[in-house]
């Protein structure tokens, strides 16, 4: 049976569409641009304004009823810049994300404008060319052969370690991927660090590998994992019928910024046939630092790893890099055909892109914003800035040291240091209550942004050093504002007496 349409729509004429002209697009670049240099040049002295969500709903209501379209996106570019952190002011040292280059900022407008989906070479050809560049970057800094590994870039580390770990799966535990684990007969497991990104244990979860399995690996005194005790819990895994296939280990955990020791760790992998994956979202960008490359001594023997580079290569979000040692592993991840987009296996344009590598489809070019920046200053700029950060961490941590109402919980491997404020007479018990109230108060006041975590069950503040115009004073300025904030809103509690 023919498809029936309206009579009407056999006699449509041509449409005026302004809604689509270049004329408004470039009225509405102009607003933007003209709002965000402002907002830029602006010198801003609160870092965080709080709101509610009743307010966001209100003011949100008040955008849309603002009248003819050049109205509402004026009123929505002010709302944006109002209620953003602010993140080049000097009190913002709360998140791990950085304020971007420009030119990688502004890029984000001509890919959507003109839009070369990434996974696919015949459609995103500069975004898959890019990859290889960047690619190629990369390995000379690990020291691999060029012929050897492969990058893909995903949306976000979460993306990133789930796919990697169905690399992992897929090579280890023959058959998974077609027959389902249940068919395999064994109890597959992931050996994570105690203070693992909750990501993987999301990914564990919808592997089905079962959350109750995985096997918790203890952490030394800097809250790294250790060698030996992760040696002991893989022998007790193994006793208890559990077949570790992944051991996953974190470059800059997020609590406290933490690098295991992944020389000892790719060893112990390699001596039992586990896949080593390395969680480096935060601090994997120290191998642009030749000062900082140290520390990520061994990540180039591990199977894979990743890097955000919206949060330390200071591009939008989300990029992320995901590097395997063996190129041949990234087919492991998606084994699957689709003749509509995957290119012949083996052929010139299926070694350029990734959409048969990773789990998206349409997806954002976001290592263009990348490739631009590098191309423009180099790996000097992100290698001077990373430097920067780390070294305003240490010596913040320095300062918090040498002020006796002030706990450091960390020696700081990258750009976060975890503390507590403990003024007089404030009781042991009352402590972790009182970074909590501590922290409400900061984020009420807004001069300074910070953020907490939780270490071995007890609150903490959390500094994450991402602002590159901090300085020493700024520093100074943020101790005394805590103690200032601190005194002026918040009584400690008063110490018991026993009777």
């Amino acid at each position: 049976m023919a498809v029936q349409f309206p009579d009407s729509w056999l006699d449509a004429e041509e449409a005026d569409w302004p809604e689509f002209s270049a004329a408004r697009y470039g009225a509405a670049m102009s607003e933007i641009s003209r709002a965000v240099r402002a907002y830029l040049a602006t010198e801003h002295d609160r870092a965080i304004v709080a709101h509610t969500p009743e307010e966001m709903l209100t003011a949100l209501g008040r955008v849309a009823r603002a009248g003819s379209p050049e109205a509402v996106l004026r009123d929505y570019v002010g709302l944006h810049l109002a209620t953003a952190p602010r993140l080049t002011a000097r009190g913002y040292v709360g998140r791990q994300f950085s304020s971007v280059l420009p030119a990688a900022a502004a890029l984000d407008a001509l890919t959507a404008m003109a839009p070369q989906p990434a996974s696919f070479f015949e459609v995103g050809p500069l975004p898959n060319a890019a990859d290889k560049l960047i690619q190629r970057e990369f390995q000379a800094l690990l020291g691999w052969p060029e012929e050897a590994g492969r990058m893909i870039t995903t949306t976000g580390g979460s993306l990133a370690n789930l796919t990697a770990l169905l690399a992992a799966r897929n090579t280890r535990v023959g058959g998974s991927w077609k027959a389902g684990l249940a068919t395999s007969g064994r109890r597959s497991a992931v050996a994570l660090g105690a203070d693992a990104h909750y990501s993987l244990d999301r990914a564990i979860g919808v592997l089905g590998l079962g959350t109750d399995q995985i096997v918790r690996l203890p952490l030394d005194a800097r809250r790294r994992i250790c060698p030996e005790g992760a040696r002991r819990a893989l022998d007790r895994a193994r006793a208890e019928g559990l077949e570790v296939f992944c051991l996953v280990a974190s470059a800059g955990s997020t609590s406290t910024g933490a690098i295991d020791p992944l020389a000892d760790l790719a060893q112990l992998c390699a001596e039992r046939g586990i896949w080593c994956h390395v969680d480096g979202a935060h601090a994997g960008a120290f191998l642009v630092s030749d000062r900082l490359r140290p520390r990520l001594a061994g990540i180039e023997r591990v199977d894979s790893f990743c890097i955000d580079a919206h949060k330390t290569l200071f591009v939008p979000a989300s990029c992320t890099l995901l590097f395997y040692r063996d190129r041949q592993a990234a087919g492991a991840a998606f084994a699957q055909k689709a003749a509509y987009v995957f290119s012949d296996p083996g052929g010139e344009i299926d070694a350029f892109e990734s959409g048969g590598v990773n789990f998206e489809c349409t997806k954002r070019p976001a290592i263009l914003n990348l490739w631009l920046a590098w191309a423009m200053y180099g790996r000097g700029l992100f290698e001077r800035k990373l430097d920067h950060l780390v070294q305003m961490t240490v010596l913040a941590a320095a300062m918090l040291r040498s002020q006796p109402d002030f706990t450091v919980h960390n020696d700081p491997d990258a750009n976060i240091l975890c503390f507590s404020h403990c003024p007089p007479g404030l009781p042991p018990a009352g402590r972790g209550a009182f970074q909590t109230d501590l922290h409400a108060a900061l984020l009420r006041d807004g001069r300074f942004f910070l953020s907490k975590t939780v270490l071995d069950g007890e609150p903490v503040l959390r500094l994450v050093v991402m602002n590159h115009a901090l300085t020493r004073a700024d520093l100074a300025a943020l101790i005394d504002g805590i103690r200032r904030i601190a005194a002026q809103q918040i009584s400690p509690p008063p110490l018991s007496l026993a009777i």
